[in-house]
C-alpha cells in the first residue's frame, strides 16, 4: 500500500513539473500583485546562485528569499488557486534562522517556512531531515525534483533545498481536497513551493 501511494505521489508531482517548467517566473523582490487567472504557474531554471548580500543565519532581519513566502506574488498565487474573494493576509515570525509564514485560510491552515543555513550542505541536511519531521515523507525524484534535494509527503507537505535555504510548504492543515478544482493537498503544496522557487530564481 505504501509503495502504491508513493508512486502516485511521484507521478502527480511529475505531471505538475511538466507544467511548471514550461511557465515563466516571477521577479524576486518585486510586488506585482495577484497573478491573473489566465496565467500559467510560474517557474524558471532553478540553478541560479543565491544573490550576494544574504543575511547571516539568525540575523535580526530575515533575508529577502525568506520573506518572499509572505510576499504579494505568493499571496496572489494562493488566492488564484483557491479562488479566494481577496488576497490572504498571513502572519509571520523570524527566529533562529527560520522564517515562518502562516496563512489562516477558509479551508484551514497553510504554513510556509524558510530555514536559512550556514551553507548549501547544511541546507541539504536540513531538507533530508524532513523524512523524520514529516510523516510518510519520501524523496521527490527525477524531473519533479527540479534538480534539487526535495521531499514530499502524501499528507500534503513538500520540502526543497536550494543554495543555503530550505523551503517547506505544509498544507496538512487544510481539508482533504483544495480549491474549486479539488486538487490534493500535496499537489497544492508542490505548486506553491515551485512558485516560491521561481521567485528565488527571478
Amino acid at each position: 500500500m505504501g509503495r502504491v501511494r508513493t508512486g502516485r505521489l511521484a507521478r502527480g508531482f511529475l505531471a505538475l513539473a511538466g507544467v511548471v517548467l514550461m511557465a515563466s517566473g516571477c521577479a524576486a523582490g518585486e510586488a506585482s500583485g495577484p497573478t491573473p487567472p489566465s496565467a500559467a504557474p510560474s517557474s524558471e531554471a532553478l540553478t541560479v546562485p543565491a544573490p550576494a548580500g544574504a543575511s547571516e543565519p539568525g540575523a535580526a532581519t530575515p533575508p529577502s528569499e525568506a520573506t518572499m513566502v509572505c510576499g504579494e506574488e505568493i499571496r496572489g498565487r494562493i488566492a488564484q488557486i483557491l479562488a479566494l474573494p481577496s488576497v490572504p493576509a498571513p502572519s509571520s515570525s523570524w527566529a533562529g534562522g527560520l522564517y515562518t509564514c502562516s496563512y489562516r485560510l477558509p479551508g484551514g491552515l497553510l504554513v510556509l517556512s524558510v530555514k536559512e543555513s550556514e551553507d548549501p550542505a547544511a541546507a541539504r541536511a536540513y531538507a533530508t531531515a524532513a523524512e523524520g519531521r514529516l510523516p510518510g515523507a519520501v524523496p521527490i525524484e527525477g524531473l519533479a525534483a527540479l534538480g534539487l534535494p526535495a521531499y514530499g509527503s502524501p499528507a500534503g507537505a513538500v520540502v526543497f533545498a536550494k543554495d543555503s535555504f530550505t523551503l517547506t510548504v505544509d498544507a496538512t492543515g487544510l481539508g482533504g481536497t483544495v480549491g474549486p478544482q479539488g486538487i490534493s493537498r500535496s499537489s497544492f503544496a508542490y505548486q506553491i513551493a515551485t512558485d516560491v522557487l521561481a521567485c528565488w530564481s527571478g
